[in-house]
Parts: structure tokens; C-alpha cells; sequence
């Protein structure tokens, strides 16, 4: 080892093993005129050295009474076993970051962080796209509501115009919903009773017929026997209460069969509808 980088550039142990090779003769004349400047200038470095060359002379006087005096070879054996166990602690001080950068840079490791990263980006992704789909859902929703109350106020406005054709435009428009806003079944049912055109009361009764499974439709449709003077209406009616079968449909027949100017087909059919409701 040479002495060329100076003296706080050398690690201590390196500086040991650099005293070890000057008091044992293995540096070369350079390096021997080299480190006896650096003596020169450091009393403390000469000072360590002084009590290294008495460590040295205490174990090889030590060696001299239990063995015969070292052969070189001997002596280069100890130097290097010295070395060795010198290196050995520089190595054992590498820090844990260090080992941990080492282990880190493992093939097998490497794989299983890309595979732990891509799973983490996987459930990020996978948790933003599940709330975009949230966020487009509640405004498809809410798009659908506002759609849903312009159609209620058009066909309820459209219902309360004089001329037919605008409330039948109404009634279709109505027919056009899956699931129409409560107040247009309303509408329908009052349509029902109360329109003065045929031709209106029959479509609103087809507009209410997806919907004739439900209580407040039935409950409607039994109420809106009462008010029907057309034997067309009169007979589209009762085969839908009987195809439901609606309570009260039964006494609401009854009561329509005690009209005496009743034309003969329809108490036909009221009879036999009655038949089948009891």
C-alpha cells in the first residue's frame, strides 16, 4: 500500500495497514522516504507508530520463547493473516444501507417490486376508473331526472289544451316513459274519467296499460268504470281489469250492469268478465 494520498484521505484502517507494511519493510524506497515525511509532520502519527512497534516486538518475543525463531515464510504467514483480518472488519463496517441496496438489486427482488408496483398502479387505476364511472352514472342520472320533469310538464301542459290532437300528442308523448312521473299517471287517470273525447280516454287507457300492475293504477282504472258512457271504453276497460285482476273490479261491473240503456254486446262481455272475476 503507498502512502501517496495523504494522511486524512486514508482511512484508519488503511493507515494501520500502511504502519504495518513500513515497520515490516515492504514498501519500496519511495514509499519508505514518503511516509517518513508524513512522521515527520504528524507526532501523533509517530506516536501510534512507536507503541505498533512495540505491540509487534511484545508478540514476536513471545513467539521467540514458545517456538524457534520465524522463518520469512512465517513471517509473511502472520502479515497476511493480519491483512486478512483487517480487510475482513473493513468490510463488516459497510452500512445497511449498503447491504440493503445490494439485496435490493437482486434479479429475484427486482421482480417482485415491478410486480408489487404494477399491481399497486393496477388498483389506483382501477379505483379512479371506478370513480369516473360513479361520476358518470350520477350525472346520467341526474340528466335523466331533468328529462323526466320537462316530459312531465309538457304532457301536462299539452293534457290541458282544448284541442284533442295536442292531448293525444300528450298521451303519446306520456307512453314514450318506462317509468312516467307519478303525476303524469295522474294525469292519465283524470284523462280517463273525465276527457270528453273517445278517441283521447282510449289512448290514455293504453298509455296506463304497462303500468296496470301496479295499486294506485288498479285502484284508478276500477274508479274510471263509473265514468264511462262509450261501450268502445267500456269494453277495453273491463278486459284489462279482468286481465289484471284488480280488486273491486267485480262490484265495479256490477254496478255498470245496472244501466238499463247498456247496448247488448257490451253487457255481454261485462257479464262474462264478471263471471271470470268471481
Amino acid at each position: 500500500m503507498s502512502p501517496n494520498k495523504p494522511q486524512d484521505e486514508l482511512a484508519p484502517q488503511e493507515l494501520e495497514l500502511l504502519m504495518m507494511d513500513y515497520l515490516a519493510g515492504h514498501l519500496d524506497d519511495t514509499a519508505m522516504a514518503e511516509f517518513d515525511t508524513m512522521i515527520a509532520d504528524n507526532p501523533q502519527l509517530s506516536q501510534e507508530l512507536v507503541e505498533l512497534q512495540q505491540l509487534m516486538g511484545l508478540i514476536e518475543q513471545h513467539n521467540q520463547q514458545d517456538i524457534p525463531e520465524p522463518s520469512a515464510q512465517m513471517d509473511q504467514n502472520f502479515y497476511a493473516m493480519l491483512h486478512e483480518a483487517v480487510r475482513d472488519e473493513v468490510q463488516a463496517g459497510q452500512s445497511i444501507w449498503s447491504r440493503l441496496k445490494q439485496w435490493l438489486q437482486l434479479p429475484q427482488i427486482r421482480r417482485v417490486s415491478y410486480a408489487f408496483s404494477f399491481l399497486a398502479m393496477g388498483v389506483l387505476l382501477g379505483h379512479y376508473l371506478q370513480l369516473l364511472n360513479q361520476q358518470a352514472s350520477l350525472q346520467d342520472q341526474q340528466l335523466a331526472l331533468k328529462d323526466q320533469q320537462i316530459q312531465a310538464l309538457t304532457v301536462l301542459s299539452l293534457l290541458d289544451m282544448p284541442s284533442a290532437n295536442k292531448r293525444l300528442m300528450a298521451i303519446q308523448l306520456a307512453a314514450m316513459s318506462s317509468q312516467p312521473d307519478d303525476a303524469v299517471v295522474d294525469a292519465l287517470l283524470t284523462t280517463l274519467q273525465q276527457d270528453r273525447n273517445v278517441n283521447v280516454r282510449l289512448q290514455a287507457l293504453e298509455a296506463l296499460r304497462p303500468h296496470a300492475n301496479t295499486v294506485a293504477v288498479q285502484s284508478g282504472l276500477v274508479a274510471a268504470m263509473a265514468h264511462q258512457e262509450s261501450p268502445m271504453v267500456q269494453v277495453a276497460l273491463v278486459r284489462l281489469l279482468r286481465q289484471v285482476k284488480a280488486p273491486g273490479a267485480a262490484a265495479a261491473v256490477e254496478q255498470l250492469l245496472q244501466q238499463e240503456n247498456l247496448l247488448e254486446p257490451v253487457r255481454t262481455e261485462l257479464n262474462q268478465s264478471l263471471n271470470e272475476m268471481i
